[in-house]
This record gives C-alpha cells, sequence and structure tokens, in this order.
C-alpha cells in the first residue's frame, strides 16, 4: 500500500520506514497510569466473567469501554490516517495476552491471511499494555517482508499458538527478524503483509497487548456482509455494518456479538488470501 505524500504525524523517515522495512515501531501513545487502570480492568474482567479477554478474538476493543475508546485515540489514528487516509474503520481487534511462561507463542503469519478483504488494504496497529521485549515474547517481524509474495499458511492446531486458526507459514527464512521493543504505552504500526509472529514470554510476569486493524471505507469483504467501527471520517460507501459499542465494560451483549464474529472468522469456507489469490 503506498502511503500518502502529505502526512499528518509521520516523518519521512517513518515513512520512507514503512515503506521499505514494512512498520514503525516504536511510537508513544498512553501514559503508565492509563496502562495501569487498563490492566487492571482487565484482571477485574478475568476474575469476574471466568474468561480472558484474549478470548475475544475478533471483537476485543468492544469489551470495554476503555478500549472502545482507545481505538479512537488520537495518537494512534493520526498516525493511521497518513497510512490509509482520512476515513477509517476499525475492521478487528484482539488483546494479545501471554501469562509468565506459559508457553504461549504466535507463529509466523502475515494478518491477510483469513481476513476476507478486497481490496487488501488494512494497517495493524498493536499497543504495548506491559513492556513488550524479547524475554517476554515480543512481537517479532522479518522486514521488507511486505513486499513478497503472499505466503500460504498451513492450519496446525492442538499446540500453544495463539492464532484463531493454528495457521503459520512453514520453511521461512527468518535469520533478519528484528524485535519489536515496546515500552508499555507505545505502540507499533504494521504493513497487513509483514510476515510476524512472537516466541514465548520466558519472563515471570504477563505480557499484555492490544491489535487493532484499520481499514479504508471502500474496502469490502468478501465473504458476506460483516461490520466494523467507524472511528474516524465518514463512511461513503455503505460496505460494513456499524459495530455495537459497549454500554459498560464486560457487556453480555457485546460478548455475544463477538462470539459470532469469531465464528465468522474460522468459518472453514473462507479462503485464505493465498489460495484465492491464485
Amino acid at each position: 500500500m503506498e502511503v500518502p505524500r502529505m502526512t499528518r504525524l509521520l516523518t519521512p523517515a517513518q515513512r520512507d520506514a514503512y515503506e521499505r522495512d514494512g512498520y514503525i515501531a516504536p511510537l508513544d501513545c498512553l501514559t503508565t497510569d492509563r496502562t495501569s487502570a487498563m490492566r487492571e480492568s482487565l484482571a477485574a474482567f478475568e476474575r469476574e466473567a471466568g474468561m480472558s479477554a484474549a478470548e475475544i478474538v475478533f471483537k476485543g476493543h468492544l469489551a470495554f469501554t476503555w478500549s472502545h475508546a482507545l481505538a479512537r485515540d488520537p495518537a494512534i489514528l493520526d498516525v493511521v490516517e497518513d497510512l490509509i487516509g482520512p476515513d477509517i474503520l476499525a475492521f478487528a481487534s484482539k488483546f494479545w495476552i501471554k501469562g509468565g511462561r506459559d508457553g504461549a507463542f504466535v507463529s509466523w503469519h502475515q494478518d491477510s491471511a483469513y481476513f476476507g478483504i478486497e481490496p487488501v488494504e488494512l494497517a495493524s496497529v498493536w499497543v504495548a499494555l506491559t513492556d513488550s521485549n524479547p524475554a517476554n515474547g515480543c512481537v517479532r517481524a522479518i522486514p521488507g517482508s511486505h513486499k513478497g509474495p503472499v505466503l500460504r499458511h498451513v492450519e496446525r492446531k492442538g499446540d500453544r499458538n495463539l492464532l484463531a486458526r493454528g495457521q503459520r507459514i512453514e520453511e521461512l527464512d527468518d535469520s533478519g527478524a528484528v524485535d519489536f521493543t515496546l515500552k508499555e504505552g507505545q505502540f507499533s504500526v504494521h504493513d497487513v503483509h509483514l510476515v510476524h509472529g512472537s516466541l514465548p514470554n520466558e519472563s515471570g510476569a504477563p505480557r499484555i497487548g492490544l491489535a487493532f486493524f484499520y481499514i479504508p471505507p471502500h474496502v469490502r469483504s468478501t465473504v458476506g456482509r460483516r461490520a466494523a467501527d467507524l472511528v474516524r471520517g465518514v463512511d461513503e460507501y455503505g460496505h460494513w455494518d456499524q459495530d455495537p459499542a459497549p454500554r459498560f465494560d464486560g457487556d453480555p451483549l457485546i460478548l455475544d456479538y463477538a462470539g459470532g464474529a469469531r465464528r465468522d472468522y474460522t468459518r472453514e469456507d473462507v479462503t485464505q488470501e493465498a489460495e484465492a489469490s491464485r
């Protein structure tokens, strides 16, 4: 995806890095007071609901009023606007939570594999709610891989892979991989085709992040009518219904709604991008 010539926030060097490498990191967003309050909310939800926010696979940000607001944070959206334009939909979102030494990992993948959108234009944002570094399993990526081919993903479930379908790219040269080291409150942004993943958390404390997947409104769903969250600008195309907003944190109506979105994402008839583009 080409970056617009005029940018709202990104410097020429950052714009060049995104075009060359497929990502920018780190970028600043939240104070530690805000991230601390967010972690407390997540812990309270887990105690009261008996489930982790990480189980809300496709519409995580709708589960809490604060994450619904974070999807609209100007510090994030000014960057996203520079990459995909002024009209922005939050198409999907997910909490990525690894417990200390729990063995969970994210295999090498491209975000575009199963999203079912056309054209495939999307910016992925990953917000660190704790420090995220090599010791606790931060995001890793292969610079420049967004310029390569759309890669076939193999589905293999049954291990500690956090991806919903167990999808992974096999036989990949990852010798040039780099770590996205972030302080809590910072974020990264990467291209939808960038190959990335993460290793297990070898520290004794949780590693928590929240990912947002943003699209411009001209992007369409290829797997039937779906919904997204208009977070900036206007939608003049009408390809997407509007996601509901949470009435309060842990809104059960939202949790039920998010469950339906997950089922749509993991449907067996959804063709991965590598197969659809042949």
